[in-house]
C-alpha cells in the first residue's frame, strides 16, 4: 500500500447541512480550559504541551454555543483530558501493550467512580478526572454522572481494542472497526453534558427511544468518519499502525481516491439519514426536540473546529469554513452503507 500523504486528494468537502455557532464567551473559555490543564499539572507531562494549542475550549464552545458558561467550561476540561488520554493510549508505550493499558484505565475509571480514594503514587491524570466527575455531578445531578460513568467505561473498552487491533496479526474489518469507532471517538462521554446543558434531563419514555438511540450513534459515526478523513492526511505520516477507514479501504483494494470516495459516501448517506429521522423525532416526540437540536450542534461544532484547529493542520479562518462543506451529498452517498450492524438506523422507526 503506497502511503506519501502528497497523494491525498484534495480535502473532503463533506455534506453537513446544519447550522454552526460558537459561544460568545469562547475566548474566555478557552483560557479558562488552559489554565485547567496547567492547574491540574497536565501541562508537564509527554506530550501535552501541544494540546494546549489545540483550542479545546473552543472545541466546546463550538458544541455548546448556547450553554450556560459552567457547563461550555466543563466540557472544555473533558474534552483536554479525553485528548491527552486519547494521544497517551496511541501515541504512548502502552498503545501497543494492552495488559498495560488494562492497568492504566482501571485505575483511572476507579479515581472516576471513587473521587475520594486515594491512587499511589499521585497521578495529575487521575486526580483530573476527579475533578471532572465531581463537577458534572455538582451541576447536573447524580443521574448525569452515573450516565458519564457509564460512557467513560465504554471509551475505555473502545481503547483497549485499538492497542490489541494495534498488534493483530491483521486488521479488523470495516463492520468490526465501526462499532468500535462508534465509542473510540468519546463522543458518548460527552453526550449526557448535552442533554444536561441546556434544561431538564429527557423523560424516560425519550431516553429509552430506539430513534434517539439511533440518532446518538449516528452522531458518533459522523463524528468519527469525519475525523478520519479529515486527520489522514497528517496522521498517514506518521509510524506505527493507523487504524482508520481510509486506511481499512484501501487494505481491502481500493485506491486512496477511491477510498476517500467512499468514506465521503458513507458520512454522507449517514449524514442524509440522520437529518430525515431528527426532523421525524422532533416532530412526534416534542420532549426529545432539545436533545436533538444539541447532537445537530455536536456534529457541525466537531467539524468546524477540525477545520480550525492547528491539531489538524487546516486552521481555517471563517470564510473559508463557510464553504467548508458541501452544498449536497456525494453521488457515492446513493450506494449501500456497506456496514450490515447498521442498518437498524434505517429500521428504527419500526422498532
Amino acid at each position: 500500500m503506497s502511503g506519501p500523504s502528497a497523494m491525498f486528494p484534495p480535502r473532503p468537502r463533506l455534506f453537513c447541512p446544519l447550522p454552526g455557532a460558537i459561544h460568545p464567551d469562547h475566548r474566555q473559555v478557552e483560557e479558562g480550559t488552559r489554565r485547567w490543564a496547567r492547574a491540574a499539572g497536565l501541562d508537564g507531562l509527554p506530550g501535552h504541551e501541544a494540546l494546549l494549542g489545540h483550542r479545546m475550549g473552543e472545541l466546546a464552545a463550538r458544541v455548546l454555543p448556547g450553554a450556560r458558561r459552567e457547563a461550555v467550561q466543563l466540557l472544555g476540561d473533558l474534552a483536554m483530558w479525553l485528548f491527552h488520554v486519547d494521544d497517551d493510549c496511541e501515541d504512548g508505550p502502552l498503545g501497543v501493550r494492552p495488559g498495560g493499558l488494562a492497568d492504566r484505565l482501571s485505575r483511572l475509571l476507579y479515581a472516576a467512580e471513587h473521587p475520594g480514594a486515594t491512587l499511589l503514587p499521585r497521578d495529575p491524570v487521575a486526580d483530573a478526572v476527579r475533578d471532572l466527575r465531581r463537577r458534572t455531578e455538582a451541576l447536573f445531578g447524580p443521574d448525569a454522572g452515573a450516565a458519564w460513568l457509564d460512557s467513560l467505561r465504554a471509551y475505555f473498552l473502545s481503547l483497549l481494542w485499538e492497542a490489541g487491533q494495534r498488534t493483530a496479526p491483521e486488521y479488523p474489518g470495516i463492520e468490526g472497526y465501526a462499532l468500535m469507532r462508534l465509542h473510540s471517538g468519546a463522543v458518548d462521554t460527552l453526550l449526557p453534558l448535552l442533554e444536561h446543558a441546556h434544561g431538564p434531563a429527557l423523560p424516560p419514555a425519550a431516553r429509552h427511544d430506539p430513534r434517539l438511540a439511533a440518532l446518538e450513534e449516528m452522531a458518533a459515526f459522523l463524528i468519527g468518519w469525519a475525523n478520519d478523513l479529515l486527520s489522514y492526511r497528517k496522521e498517514s505520516t506518521r509510524p506505527g499502525r493507523r487504524l482508520d477507514v481510509v486506511t481499512l479501504l484501501r487494505r481491502n483494494g481500493a485506491g486512496l481516491t477511491d477510498a476517500v470516495t467512499m468514506a465521503v459516501g458513507q458520512y454522507d448517506r449517514v449524514m442524509g439519514r440522520f437529518l430525515e429521522l431528527g426532523e421525524r423525532v422532533a416532530a412526534t416526540a416534542p420532549g426529545s426536540r432539545r436533545y436533538v437540536a444539541a447532537l445537530h450542534r455536536f456534529v457541525r461544532g466537531a467539524g468546524e473546529w477540525e477545520l480550525t484547529s492547528p491539531r489538524y493542520g487546516y486552521r481555517l479562518g471563517p470564510h473559508l469554513l463557510a464553504r467548508a462543506f458541501a452544498d449536497r451529498p456525494s453521488p457515492a452517498a446513493a450506494r449501500p452503507l456497506g456496514i450490515p450492524a447498521l442498518q437498524w438506523w434505517w429500521d428504527a422507526e419500526t422498532r
